[in-house]
């Protein structure tokens, strides 16, 4: 599972950082065809936006992985460890449903640009190739609330406590 893990994780790294790093590329490759001879091309602004976005949108679950998500902890930080993981067990559950309607949904969508057959008004690109990001990437996320609520709840969150306790006395524990 270890192992599963790790290739999983190196997918999302390379994945998100592939895509911003082609999106920005085509951004500045636009940036000198425009500038130095005078010749834009609308195909790679296009192709730079759904780029970026696609990364934008794979990283998410590499936020989540990582805990760089923005998160509200004012109250939390204040609760004691036993109520933080109830509290971060109900958190990561609605983000589990909100997992699963935004990929479920998202799929939808791609179905609809599939039999409308709409594509981008420059290229003529399909649609639904740009939007499947968006049930890629609630699957992606669907991955990692599990992940998550996984470790609170294996063996009744013992562990979970063992390494917030670590994290509070200075230890570097990170699941």
């Amino acid at each position: 599972m270890k192992k599963l893990n790790k290739i999983y994780t190196a997918f999302e790294d390379y994945f998100s950082g592939g895509m911003l790093f082609i999106g920005l590329t085509l951004v500045f490759i636009n940036v000198i065809m425009r500038y130095f001879f005078n010749k834009p091309q609308s195909l790679l602004d296009e192709f730079s936006v759904y780029f970026v976005i696609w990364g934008t949108m794979a990283g998410l679950s590499v936020a989540l992985r990582n805990d760089h998500h923005i998160k509200v902890d004012m109250l939390y930080n204040y609760l004691p460890l036993p109520v933080k993981r109830y509290v971060s067990i109900f958190a990561n559950g609605l983000g589990l449903a909100f997992a699963i309607f935004f990929a479920v949904y998202g799929m939808e969508l791609v179905q609809n640009y599939i039999t409308y057959g709409q594509r981008s008004t420059d290229s003529q690109f399909p649609l639904w190739i740009v939007n499947l990001i968006m049930p890629a990437s609630g699957v992606m996320l669907g991955i990692r609330f599990c992940e998550k609520l996984y470790h609170l709840l294996k063996d009744n969150g013992r562990s979970w406590l063992k390494a917030r306790r670590g994290e509070q006395r200075g230890d570097s524990v990170h699941l």
